[in-house]
């Protein structure tokens, strides 16, 4: 599960990585998103005007261990992954709002798909977070 990001992301990317950190999953969101599962974090980088970035990449990571859910929201066509930790109020996102609350693309901790195949990858790692966040913890 490793897909090219658009290449500020990737640039982004490699300044982010530890010299022993391992990219176990990288995936890319429908606008210049991108997910990251690492040896040790989960990352969401974002740059682009429908990110909301304009000028600059938003990142944002955590560490398995303050991961409290992930899920996938998908409709006929889009939809979005969303990633919780503790002391995070998460609302519920629509795919076309423009509004920085309810945008998965404007959110720092969502990812926007489209395609059932994409939604499909995105599931797959949810199911690799979880499973990693419950190894860290026992």
């Amino acid at each position: 599960m490793i897909e090219l990001l658009p290449r500020k992301l990737e640039n982004e990317l490699r300044l982010l990585l530890t010299p022993r950190e391992k990219v176990f999953a990288k995936l890319r969101g429908t606008f210049s998103e991108g997910l990251v599962c690492t040896s040790t974090r989960v990352i969401i980088l974002k740059s682009g005007f429908m990110t909301g970035q304009l000028f600059g990449t938003n990142i944002f990571q955590l560490p398995y261990s303050q991961i409290t859910g992930v899920r996938v929201r998908f409709n006929l066509f889009t939809g979005y992954f969303e990633i919780s930790a503790g002391g995070m109020q998460n609302t519920d996102k629509n795919f076309w709002d423009n509004d920085k609350q309810f945008s998965p693309a404007k959110a720092p901790n969502c990812v926007s798909i489209n395609g059932r195949s994409n939604a499909s990858k995105f599931q797959q790692a949810c199911g690799l977070i979880l499973n990693w966040n419950n190894r860290s913890s026992n």
